[in-house]
């Protein structure tokens, strides 16, 4: 059987499908922002929901996880196009990383609920994974969250 051989083949890794990823970040509060996920009657707005308005300035943020190590640390993904968001000038001068692009932009949200966000800090982050359980007419549903959505029909 005749075969075709390319002898110029390459495989470029990672490859992403539909060009499209996801890439993890932490956020570290100076404090516990647990109790501070929504405004206060008085109007005071919740540093977590400034944070994460911070970033989604210049990120798409695709998923969310719960608080971590005592209501300090936020896990956030955003969608990175074509792979990772390496090192660049993101904020027209100075060579940085994404995180630390990420940083200035939440260390500039000013202070919300006494949490001082010039203290607060964004690294690079783990990739992490969220079931949910749905149920719809008696038949159950397991999705996970990780890198899009599988979902798995149980009976």
């Amino acid at each position: 059987m005749a075969t075709l051989t390319k002898k110029n083949e390459a495989v470029q890794l990672p490859l992403f499908k539909n060009g499209v990823s996801l890439q993890f970040f932490t956020v570290t509060f100076p404090s516990d922002v647990s109790a501070k996920l929504g405004a206060t009657t008085a109007g005071a707005r919740s540093p977590v929901a400034v944070a994460l308005e911070a970033i989604a300035q210049v990120a798409s943020i695709e998923l969310v996880g719960t608080l971590q190590n005592t209501g300090t640390e936020l896990p956030v993904a955003v969608a990175a196009l074509g792979g990772n968001f390496g090192t660049a000038t993101w904020d027209g001068t100075n060579s940085e990383t994404f995180a630390e692009h990420l940083e200035d932009l939440v260390k500039a949200a000013g202070t919300h609920q006494s949490v001082n966000l010039a203290s607060a800090s964004v690294a690079t982050g783990a990739a992490f994974v969220y079931l949910i359980f749905k149920s719809i007419k008696g038949t159950h549903f397991l999705s996970t969250f990780f890198y899009g959505i599988n979902i798995l029909k149980i009976k």
